[in-house]
């Protein structure tokens, strides 16, 4: 596999989400270097306190911010495991080396924790084989944190 986005150009579903998509493939692991999964997971994390969502609405939010189809796979007390998949998954698996999804784990993270009011921690698993990306993520209801909602409130005050 190698980082071929002629074919990403030319595909009538992903060349609206090129200039996405040639930024966050081609530039920034040259400007991020070692430390990219961790400054993505960080910056969907910021993302998402700019876009506060009720987490019925969250996969929505990401189709229309052309991150790809989010489907809960299964949910658990202190896990949940979703799954990312869609065009634009699948084009950045079948051409990028080592296409990197961690913003998208830090975007649910913050989303999920912010309507939640408990501690969310997410980790992207890719699948390359099934065009898909699995988003594990870890709740800890022990530890209450504010909620969108109570946030949004303490601003109006």
């Amino acid at each position: 596999m190698s980082s071929d986005y002629s074919a990403m150009r030319t595909n009538a579903i992903t060349s609206p989400l090129f200039g996405q998509t040639f930024l966050r493939d081609l530039l920034l692991p040259d400007l991020l270097g070692e430390q990219q999964s961790n400054i993505l997971y960080w910056a969907g994390r910021e993302l998402a306190i700019k876009l506060p969502t009720a987490e019925a609405d969250v996969p929505a939010l990401f189709e229309q911010a052309g991150l790809g189809t989010l489907s809960l796979l299964s949910s658990k007390k202190a896990e949940r495991h979703y799954q990312l998949s869609g065009e634009v998954v699948q084009a950045r698996l079948d051409h990028i080396d080592q296409p990197d999804f961690q913003l998208e784990a830090g975007f649910l993270a913050q989303l999920l924790q912010q309507d939640l009011g408990i501690v969310v921690e997410a980790n992207s698993q890719p699948d390359v084989k099934r065009h898909s990306v699995e988003l594990v993520v870890g709740l800890d209801p022990k530890e209450a944190q504010p909620t969108a909602s109570s946030l949004i409130d303490d601003l109006v005050d």
